[in-house]
């Protein structure tokens, strides 16, 4: 946005059996209060076990049905899912976007909380961290804790900015949105190796 693109879309997935977006748990219903809150136009889709490609490129068709002409994504250093990305989006007829690619994650990490944005952590991989974090604010502390992190680690250390899957994080504030957004942490669960808490609207 600050580049000058015009943002009109936001496009999200969410599982058609539980009503929650895939890996970060977060209530579908939750996105659309984000996407009010930022003022923009949301394309949501469900999706199931196995057709998670097919509705994404739907979508893209949609989208560029739309007048859209490239879509944005928030990849930075993961070659196997930028070529996903890059796949999809030229089979659709949009160009691919990665604005953060190979960009230094300390740094990205540094600015967002720098430019004011809120975030809090909603699901993590207990390889890497424990339950504890869950709901805690993306700040200051945050990045301390990622420096203690990868300064103690033996090998594999945790990505800054979760990159490799170790968390993921709900934006409810920040430069972009025209309202913060109200919410509360709900209950915790454990699946698959990770942990997740639930977000309720307030």
């Amino acid at each position: 946005m600050s580049n000058g693109v015009d943002i009109r879309y936001l496009l999200n997935a969410y599982r058609a059996d539980s009503g929650r977006v895939t890996f970060h748990g977060v209530r579908a219903s939750l996105i659309r209060k984000q996407s009010a809150a930022l003022g923009m136009t949301l394309l949501q889709k469900r999706v199931g076990d196995h057709d998670y490609e097919e509705v994404f490129y739907e979508a893209l068709l949609e989208l560029r049905a739309n007048g859209v002409k490239g879509m944005i994504f928030g990849d930075i250093d993961v070659q196997r899912n930028r070529e996903w990305c890059e796949r999809i989006a030229l089979r659709a007829g949009l160009e691919a976007v990665f604005p953060l690619w190979n960009i230094d994650q300390r740094k990205i990490l540094e600015e967002f909380i720098g430019a004011g944005f809120r975030a809090v952590i909603v699901a993590v991989d207990s390889k890497f961290l424990p339950k504890e974090v869950l709901g805690k604010s993306i700040d200051l502390d945050w990045l301390k804790l990622m420096d203690r992190l990868r300064s103690e680690a033996i090998c594999d250390p945790i990505t800054y900015c979760g990159e490799n899957g170790e968390y993921h994080s709900f934006v409810s504030g920040g430069p972009c949105f025209k309202s913060n957004m109200k919410f509360k942490t709900g209950e915790s669960v454990q699946r698959n190796g990770h942990w997740l808490i639930d977000l309720l609207e307030q």
